[in-house]
């Protein structure tokens, strides 16, 4: 073993990967890929898996460049996430990769280069994917626009091609895979280990997609893949993409009665025995405050200003749990509207809209679409980065 250990796989610049580290590499993927365990597989991963170790050994020396360290903190996080994915209890990790005759030691070295490059990637490009408000807002507006199409729930792995005398390599790889997986090997599996996209560590999950948005030369792919079927592999300008579908749906417009309402209010209470000019008094106040409020923070002060007995925070609620009388006049209103006066069984009581979120599975909402186009961007800047960091090394393959 001492003697395997020292033999050396590949030099990255002025660093080795081992053919120790290789084998426990390969043993690692068979095992957690659900690829079949014989010698033949792991002679025909071998030389996918040493391209993987040295990726990472380039990115693990370009976060050590940048001064960016992995805190026992992040490691404890992804052993966490790794436990929760198998069912584990937290601290089994460890002994459930040895009882699968993985070293922690391999796992380890794959999350510390994962979290160190995402690290190298946002600091040398995170001022380069800035989304602006008005991309956020065309995106849900194209989105809009596809309300009644079909969505479907998309699964990738990505193998890169940068240099033309591994194509041949790479496809056949990409042929192997899609043999496996549509065999039975779970493809969240395949992805984490195989894809060189960033969606691996989501075990290749790129979320809902309309196909038509897609690239050219996948989207007439994803569109005629049935639900639970495998793509062959498909050559695209960064190498071989491997496509499943997991799920479809169709988009529905958010249902307005599930809008999620934030309201303030001012209620004036009425006895039941109060005199026509009492009553009158409180509607002509009630009046007053629907002119007069501007905003949610005049409804505040004008809530203690006439002494309303109730909270000016109505509180989150939707229209349709609101009573009929008030969603009546809440239905029509745009943020910072008043109603004009409810008449309630003990009172009278003014409401102003604030806030209103829309809801829907199948809606996105801001933020999620804002993270998604920042996700598209770094995707193709970290692949370039990689790229770089490749063409710029040296790598002498040894075995």
């Amino acid at each position: 073993m001492a003697q395997d250990i020292q033999r050396i796989a590949a030099v990255v610049n002025d660093e080795i990967v081992s053919t120790q580290d290789l084998r426990e590499r390969v043993q690692m993927v068979v095992v957690t890929s659900g690829l079949p365990n014989s010698p033949e597989v792991a002679q025909r991963l071998a030389p996918q898996v040493l391209r993987t170790l040295i990726d990472e050994q380039l990115q693990l020396q370009e976060a050590a460049r940048l001064n960016i360290s992995v805190s026992e903190e992040d490691l404890a996080q992804a052993r966490s996430v790794v436990e929760q994915r198998n069912n584990l209890r937290p601290g089994q990790l460890d002994p459930f990769l040895r009882s699968l005759g993985i070293e922690p030691s391999t796992v380890e070295r794959q999350q510390r280069a994962n979290i160190g490059w995402g690290a190298s990637v946002r600091r040398r490009y995170g001022n380069d994917v800035a989304v602006s408000q008005e991309e956020v807002e065309d995106e849900l507006a194209r989105i809009a626009e596809q309300v009644g199409k079909t969505q479907k729930r998309v699964f990738e792995i990505l193998l890169t091609v940068d240099n033309p005398a591994d194509e041949v390599r790479t496809r056949e790889l990409a042929e192997r895979l899609v043999r496996e997986v549509r065999a039975g090997a779970p493809l969240d599996s395949v992805a984490r280990q195989f894809s060189q996209a960033s969606s691996a560590t989501n075990g290749g999950d790129i979320g809902w997609i309309i196909p038509d948005t897609m690239g050219e030369e996948v989207a007439p792919v994803v569109a005629s893949l049935e639900k639970g079927k495998v793509s062959d592999p498909i050559r695209t300008v960064f190498g071989y993409q491997i496509l499943a579908v997991a799920d479809t749906r169709v988009i529905e417009a958010a249902a307005p009665g599930q809008a999620k309402l934030d309201l303030k209010q001012v209620f004036l209470p009425i006895p039941r025995d109060a005199s026509a000019d009492a009553r009158s008094a409180q509607f002509a106040l009630a009046e007053a405050v629907s002119a007069t409020a501007r905003d949610c923070a005049d409804m505040t002060s004008l809530a203690e200003e006439v002494q309303s007995p109730v909270d000016p925070n109505f509180g989150e609620t939707t229209l349709a749990e609101l009573p009929d009388a008030m969603r009546t006049m809440v239905a029509g209103l745009e943020v910072g509207q008043t109603t004009q006066p409810i008449e309630l069984p003990n009172g009278v009581m003014v409401l102003m809209l604030c806030e209103r979120e829309a809801t829907g599975s199948t809606q996105a909402e801001a933020e999620q679409v804002r993270r998604q186009l920042e996700n598209r961007r770094f995707e193709i800047l970290a692949q370039r980065y990689l790229r770089d960091l490749r063409r710029n090394a040296f790598v002498d393959v040894r075995v």
